[in-house]
């Protein structure tokens, strides 16, 4: 406390300033007793954090850590580094189902599937898989930053050290909503080609690989009333089965050469694709219609008369009746011969085919014949002969039977000597 009056520090209680001698007023002493503050002990209101708490925070620091190192590892994983890289250790390490994921194959995979990548891949040369190391060299992107061309450098087995620059581009599509997703350019487009077109005659069944085409490969623009045909959306560019069965019977395998350059097949078939029952049927069945043909003209019946007994639903027989009148005109026609009979006798196919869709049969045959003709002196004379050709029929096959469609290589000439 101090005095009022001359400053002087006051000793207490005392009642007048041992200085200047002034009284010290009580009220004042009170006032300024107030006025100073009391010293308290202070109690520390903090709590300690507890053991819970603590855990509960280093938990979320590691999952905070976690989730910024998951972010930093996918983000490179799925740029173009990683993806150039994964391409190229997949392929060093001769890993068909990594190789598989960085083609980025989307829509229909019926037939590039990661198993018939595999049987490709099997049968493929892979160029890096006598490499030992590699280093990553460079990372360089386009102007647009939509592609890039990632540069290794790489020591092989049986060469110096090389240079391989494996280029990828950016995807539309984000992986996972928030990661930039690229895949190595022209990979798929040189081992896939598209909208690969298989043609059969109508009413086959097609296997590919063994694997069965249905209805949905079944194109109707590109088909028509005699075959039938499929488009593959995509498929490996290599060697591939096939197996048809055709409508009549008949079982052919082959292989079919998918290339860039090659993107279609029609189905043809050989002799040595018929069974002997197939084969006994058809040359039964060019035996019968050759000795009906015939046995037509000889009962001088034109085409207006016979069409009938070789119509069937709406099939096209212009080329037929084509040569059916000018056989009539031939063999009818001419006053001075008259075929009086004609039997085949014995038939050998010599060569199946198929065209547009329709069965192509070739065969040689004996025959025998009977004329009439006229000789110098207008005198009529009886000529029994034999003879050989060959002919062409073509066939449709509907509802379980061969309906002759075209035929050519009759015989218009037969020998009087």
């Amino acid at each position: 406390m101090y005095c009022s009056e001359c400053g002087a520090k006051l000793k207490k209680n005392a009642e007048f300033c041992g200085e200047c001698g002034t009284k010290v007023e009580k009220e004042s002493e009170e006032r300024e007793e107030k006025q100073t503050p009391k010293k308290t002990k202070t109690v520390n209101s903090k709590k300690p954090i507890s053991k819970k708490k603590k855990i509960l925070i280093g938990v979320i620091v590691l999952v905070v850590v976690a989730l910024i190192g998951g972010y930093c590892f996918l983000n490179n994983r799925f740029g173009p580094e990683g993806v150039a890289t994964e391409y190229l250790e997949a392929m060093i390490s001769n890993d068909a189902g990594r190789i598989y994921d960085s083609l980025g194959l989307t829509g229909d995979t019926t037939f590039t599937s990661e198993e018939e990548f595999k049987k490709v891949f099997e049968k493929s040369y892979n160029a890096f898989d006598d490499v030992l190391n590699y280093k990553l060299v460079n990372v360089s992107y386009n102007e647009s930053k939509l592609s890039a061309n990632v540069e290794f450098q790489i020591a092989s087995e049986n060469s110096e050290e090389d240079t391989v620059t494996i280029r990828v581009i950016k995807n539309s599509k984000k992986k996972f909503l928030i990661f930039d997703s690229w895949q190595v350019a022209n990979v798929s487009d040189s081992l896939v080609v598209k909208d690969y077109q298989i043609s059969v005659p109508k009413g086959s069944t097609v296997q590919v690989n063994e694997i069965s085409l249905d209805s949905k490969y079944l194109n109707s623009e590109k088909s028509t009333n005699e075959l039938d045909v499929y488009v593959i959306p995509q498929i490996f560019e290599a060697s591939a089965s096939i197996k048809i069965n055709l409508p009549y019977g008949i079982e052919v395998t082959d292989e079919m050469d998918i290339s860039s350059y090659n993107t279609t097949y029609e189905a043809d078939i050989t002799l040595e694709d018929l069974n002997d029952e197939t084969v006994t049927k058809l040359q039964d069945q060019m035996k019968s219609d050759i000795n009906a043909l015939y046995a037509n003209l000889i009962a001088k019946k034109d085409w207006n008369a016979v069409k009938e007994s070789y119509s069937y639903g709406d099939a096209s027989l212009i080329n037929l009746q084509e040569e059916y009148q000018d056989l009539y005109e031939e063999l009818v026609s001419d006053s001075d011969k008259t075929l009086k009979k004609f039997d085949v006798t014995s038939l050998t196919l010599t060569k199946v085919a198929l065209d547009d869709g329709k069965l192509k049969v070739t065969a040689r045959y004996n025959y025998t014949y009977t004329i009439d003709y006229k000789n110098y002196n207008d005198e009529v004379k009886t000529k029994e002969g034999k003879s050989s050709s060959s002919t062409t029929i073509t066939y449709d096959y509907i509802e379980n039977a061969f309906k002759m469609n075209n035929i050519s290589g009759t015989v218009d000439y037969f020998s009087t000597w």
